[in-house]
């Protein structure tokens, strides 16, 4: 899929490959345009369970009984959602024993945040052959969410910023993409080692993971904060409309690259814009990374 040919003057001698990036680049970017116009293909990709708990959650008004219900259909779910309830992310006084007593005590949007967190953890991170690099996403994507989580609870914004979803959605395209290069491109893990192929393929994954990722986000209905932080996290100040959920969600990506999930640990500037602009001080973006780490290993879903 990326290789022209240009033979030797000697007819003897085997024809030379030569690498050519461009045929590489054109070959994701119609994967990617492929991927974003399938709609039916995207929507088949969430959960019945988890697509009705994501619209119940959205209704100006829904009972706890709906909600129970619906998550019930699924025995994984139900169970995933109680132990994580009683993680140390949401450390509860008194353990949590049910579904119905999840949703109660711990509010729509937190079980939102818990069913995505279940299904993204057991079901969509799965690429055959690159295993490695999509557990490293799985945990990126999850610390994101817990710093954004973190992050909105220091500043006591208000509830319906979906920090949390939107932390764990915000690189869904770069995964989905992976996935579609893998089974409908061709790309292997061999070619994503490669010191020609690999700096080509992550760099256009890394250009078009963002569109992928808001029309995924848009097409499963999740919230437009959401969508925008999934456009918008690596320039948030193009989303002004819903500029506070992206900018938590960029303020994270930061911290998960301090924190090594993109390879080496990144230094960390805590007095960046990118934490001041959040009227945040150094010591609480410590807090932040402290709260993160100490959270992220209880939440080994599906693992």
């Amino acid at each position: 899929m990326n290789l022209t040919y240009r033979r030797t003057e000697n007819p003897v001698e085997p024809p030379i490959a030569t690498f050519d990036p461009g045929v590489l680049t054109h070959k994701i970017e119609e994967i990617a345009v492929r991927a974003v116009t399938d709609s039916k293909a995207i929507q088949r990709s969430m959960p019945d369970v988890a697509a009705h708990v994501l619209e119940l959650c959205q209704l100006a008004y829904t009972d706890a009984a709906r909600v129970e219900k619906a998550v019930s259909k699924d025995p994984f779910i139900s169970g995933q959602l109680v132990s994580v309830a009683n993680s140390a992310m949401f450390a509860p006084r008194v353990p949590i024993v049910s579904v119905r007593d999840a949703v109660v005590r711990l509010g729509l949007e937190n079980v939102c945040d818990i069913v995505m967190m279940v299904v993204s953890n057991s079901t969509m991170y799965r690429v055959k052959g690159f295993d490695r690099e999509v557990d490293d996403m799985r945990k990126r994507n999850l610390a994101a969410a817990l710093a954004a989580r973190s992050m909105s609870r220091l500043m006591r914004t208000d509830s319906g910023d979906y920090a949390f979803l939107a932390g764990l959605m915000h690189d869904i395209g770069e995964l989905i993409l992976l996935e579609r290069c893998a089974t409908l491109g061709g790309v292997t893990n061999q070619m994503m080692s490669d010191e020609n192929e690999g700096p080509v393929i992550r760099a256009t994954i890394a250009r078009l993971h963002t569109e992928l990722g808001a029309a995924v986000c848009r097409i499963w209905k999740l919230p437009p904060s959401v969508v925008d932080a999934a456009l918008f996290h690596h320039n948030c100040h193009k989303g002004e409309n819903r500029f506070l959920t992206t900018a938590l969600v960029a303020a994270a990506d930061r911290i998960t690259d301090h924190l090594g999930f993109c390879g080496d640990p990144q230094p960390l500037d805590t007095e960046n814009s990118i934490f001041t602009d959040l009227k945040l001080s150094p010591d609480q973006v410590r807090a932040v990374i402290a709260d993160t780490q100490r959270s992220l290993p209880a939440l080994a879903i599906g693992h």
